[in-house]
């Protein structure tokens, strides 16, 4: 293994310039494409039958870029953790390491290679080694002293996980702990650091992914946030400034945006009626894996792959309503149902041989069919047992800041609401949290909402979910919030509800929108307050500097990343975002303006905005959904055991936080 460092420098220094595809994918941000390109290379380089060799986090990380057949068209032929493998010699093969470049995974590599049981290493870190961790290098090296069967040594940045082309995740331990309720001015615990730590790395991984080197705005009045922030700037443009600089663009430099959870508490706590963000919030997907539990959904159909990349009708519906889904399945079925009458017409020769040629296509059509119509099942049983529909339509009018509400007459339609039998525990705390958020100022009529949620029974059948409605306010409150969540602080956020108001909206169990879509707008129009979401400079000159250029040229693209999490949500918002864009940039070239295409176009903005459409990517360290953004709020909180059973809790996504997607159930 003879000069590690040197080859790893090499690649630092003199990055291979990217294929077609892959400039194609950086033009356009799209993570999917860049991260699959970085998996292909490396299974692509060694020759012959191989062997994948992964970590806990690179093995989720590559699940959801490559399926087992596309692997095996790469020749590989067994898949092992590192931390724990098969013990057995595979000298007739070449071993693939993609791992990521900690100090458990190198003592664990080292082990493998003082008694190698592959024929060759491919050693593929997912982050930078940066001037401490090239240490490890020089660990690896003695430890391959003796067999010198390491070949090569590279840096792929892939430390994050990729559930959608615009989306991303950087999964941390204990996801909970982002969402402690501390004195203001209070420093992250140690525990803390580490998980800002791991953000950072992820971070730095998307950067030099997209070979791109952001400049760095963030929520201010987050403590977590602003020390990601300097972390973020230390590592990028001080320790490792050479490594981040990508030269002089002729456009104005990428933005990425560092909020805090709490800045919008009202986005996961909504019902989700569009199929993606809706399977999410009623039963879960963890690593693209959706368990369903109706007892009308046979045993081996339960457990379904909710993946876009290999299910065409998901692909298409991925943004839809509930109602047009439902449209669409069943004219899946009919079609079904076609192919069935034809493919049981075997009459002659020709027919056997168009049944062979059509058989894997009816199969795939069957299991389609098949998983959507049990997943619309489900969904189905769901909204009708919790009487979903009146419940989100009393949480639409509360989250809406086009809504012309009194807290007298809202609480008098929750109230019925909660009194109402098909109600169930953990929608009646959603309400109760949506109203003392909308009416927070409303201190006496928030309180006896507490009080009248407490008479339901719920506060001693279910403990926990009542602490996190008497907790909300003391975790994303307005003293703790740095957007303007209800439009409320400036006359020009008024009247933009009022317009908004008066418009109307196609569907009332979608006209809310999530504050990252008027955070974006603003950013993009230079209308975003510098004091609430500052620049990170190393001086207060350098940060003026930033200011002035961003009122000349606004970022044509812009990273937002949340600490605590996204929601899906907030990643359709994104995905129409980017439609717009794309529209704009084409619309834009076919007049002759092809200067603006890609990266960002002059034009409306996201929130109806004159400026620059930009390019968004969203981030954060995991993928919410109610149950999980009420289980983080209450973690830190000793909460007594409930007293008897009843009640019920609605029948919630239990996955909580999902995967490829976040850190695990919560």
């Amino acid at each position: 293994m003879d000069g590690p460092h040197t080859r790893i420098a090499s690649t630092r220094q003199a990055l291979p310039p990217p294929d077609r595809a892959r400039q194609e994918a950086l033009t356009n941000l799209d993570l999917l494409k860049i991260m699959r390109s970085y998996i292909k290379s490396m299974l692509e380089g060694p020759q012959g039958y191989k062997g994948l060799i992964l970590d806990k986090e690179t093995m989720r990380i590559c699940s959801n870029l490559y399926g087992r057949t596309e692997l095996a068209e790469q020749n590989v032929v067994h898949v092992e953790y590192i931390e724990k493998n098969d013990g057995r010699s595979h000298s007739e093969l070449t071993a693939v390491c993609f791992l990521r470049p900690t100090r458990e995974n190198v003592v664990l590599l080292k082990r493998e290679l003082k008694s190698p049981r592959y024929q060759h290493y491919h050693i593929h870190f997912a982050n930078l080694l940066s001037s401490v961790s090239s240490m490890f290098l020089q660990e690896l090296a003695e430890a391959d002293a003796a067999a010198e069967k390491v070949v090569e040594v590279q840096e792929d940045y892939a430390d994050f996980q990729v559930p959608d082309s615009h989306h991303f995740v950087i999964p941390v331990p204990r996801n909970e702990l982002l969402f402690s309720v501390r004195q203001p001015g209070a420093a992250p615990s140690a525990a803390e650091y580490e998980l800002i730590d791991r953000c950072v790395q992820g971070l730095s991984a998307v950067f030099l992914a997209l070979r791109r080197r952001p400049i760095i705005r963030y929520q201010r009045g987050s403590e977590l946030v602003a020390q990601l922030a300097k972390s973020l700037h230390l590592l990028t443009y001080k320790q490792e400034s050479a490594v981040f600089d990508f030269g002089v663009s002729r456009s104005a430099p990428p933005v990425v945006l560092l909020l805090d959870r709490r800045d919008d508490p009202v986005t996961p706590l909504l019902s989700q009626w569009s199929y993606q963000a809706m399977v999410h919030e009623l039963v879960g997907i963890v690593d693209n894996i959706v368990r369903l539990t109706s007892t009308k959904v046979p045993e081996q159909f339960r457990e379904i792959v909710f993946d876009a990349r290999q299910d065409d009708f998901l692909r298409r519906h991925l943004y839809r309503n509930f109602g047009e889904v439902g449209s669409s399945v069943k004219s899946l079925v009919e079609q079904f149902q076609s192919a069935s009458t034809k493919h049981s017409k075997v009459d002659s020769l020709e027919d056997m041989r168009r049944f062979v040629l059509e058989h894997q296509d009816f199969q795939r059509l069957q299991g389609n069919v098949s998983k959507h119509v049990n997943l619309m099942t489900q969904l189905s049983e769901m909204v009708a047992g919790r009487d979903l529909m009146e419940v989100s339509m009393a949480e639409q009018e509360l989250a809406n800041p086009a809504a012309s509400l009194t807290s007298a007459a809202s609480f008098e339609e929750l109230a019925r609401l909660l009194r109402a039998s098909n109600t169930q525990d953990v929608d009646k705390v959603r309400l109760a949290m949506l109203y003392a958020l909308r009416f927070e100022p409303d201190t006496p009529r928030v309180r006896q909402m507490l009080d009248f949620l407490a008479s339901t029974g719920v506060k001693d059948r279910e403990p926990r979910l009542y602490a996190a409605a008497e907790t909300i306010l003391r975790y994303g409150g307005s003293s703790r919030r740095a957007g303007d969540l209800y439009g409320s602080r400036n006359l020009l956020q008024k009247a933009r509800n009022v317009l908004k108001g008066l418009q109307g909206v196609d569907n009332v169990y979608t006209q809310h929108t999530p504050l990252l879509t008027e955070t974006v707008a603003a950013l993009a129009a230079d209308r975003l307050d510098p004091l609430a979401y500052p620049y990170m400079a190393a001086t207060g000159e350098e940060a003026a500097v930033m200011a002035a250029n961003a009122k000349r040229a606004p970022p044509r693209e812009v990273i937002v990343f949340i600490v605590g999490g996204t929601t899906y949500e907030e990643a359709k918002a994104v995905a129409e975002m980017n439609e717009r864009q794309a529209a704009a940039a084409a619309a834009a070239g076919a007049a002759g303006g092809g200067g603006a295409a890609a990266a960002g176009v002059a034009g409306v903005g996201p929130g109806g905005a004159a400026g620059v459409t930009p390019r968004v990517l969203l981030g954060g360290t995991a993928i919410l959904n109610s149950a999980a953004f009420m289980s983080a709020i209450t973690a830190g909180l000793n909460i007594p055991a409930p007293s008897g059973g009843g009640g019920g809790s609605g029948g919630g996504a239990a996955a909580g936080v999902a995967g490829p997607t976040g850190a695990g159930a919560v």
